[in-house]
């Protein structure tokens, strides 16, 4: 006989969520990752790159992943648990990270805020902005203008 309910609640909230670890769901649940591979772009961008700033990090993996990042490298983080992981990750590679209430503006004195939520500032000639939701970077000097985001097409089951 199955679980009952109560059962497999228990099991969810005792499950991890730091970081970038869905491995509880394997078998419960499918994704389709996308055909032009976020770290991987975001690697050849970052080689020669002055500064970059990875806006809402997770557990910092996917950054952690990228073998040459820039010189000056900060990560924004929101969610207290994975402030701690990305820290003990990202600080022994040379990368900040700083605690962000991923609200406008970023905890940074410099520069404008950022116009929209998930972009970053970009307003130096040839700034670029990339979001692991878009392919294609949005190019500086940032104008405040945001493309929609382009969401997968649902398979017909009939």
């Amino acid at each position: 006989m199955g679980r009952t309910f109560d059962e497999l609640v228990a099991e969810a909230e005792a499950a991890p969520t730091e970081g970038w670890d869905f491995s509880w769901l394997e078998g419960r649940a499918t994704e389709e990752r996308p055909s032009w591979g976020h770290q991987r772009t975001m690697g050849e961008r970052l080689a020669g790159a002055s500064a970059a700033l990875d806006i809402q990090t997770g557990g910092g993996e996917v950054l952690a992943g990228i073998r040459r990042r820039a010189p000056l490298t900060v990560a924004t983080e929101g969610w207290p648990p994975n402030v701690a992981r990305a820290t003990r990750l990202l600080h022994p590679l040379g990368v900040a990270v700083v605690a962000d209430t991923d609200e406008p503006p970023l905890p940074f004195a410099d520069g404008p805020p950022r116009p929209a939520p998930c972009d970053a500032r970009a307003d130096r000639a040839g700034g670029a902005v990339r979001g692991a939701h878009d392919p294609v970077p949005h190019r500086g000097p940032h104008t405040g203008v945001r493309r929609p985001v382009r969401r997968p097409q649902k398979k017909s089951t009939t």
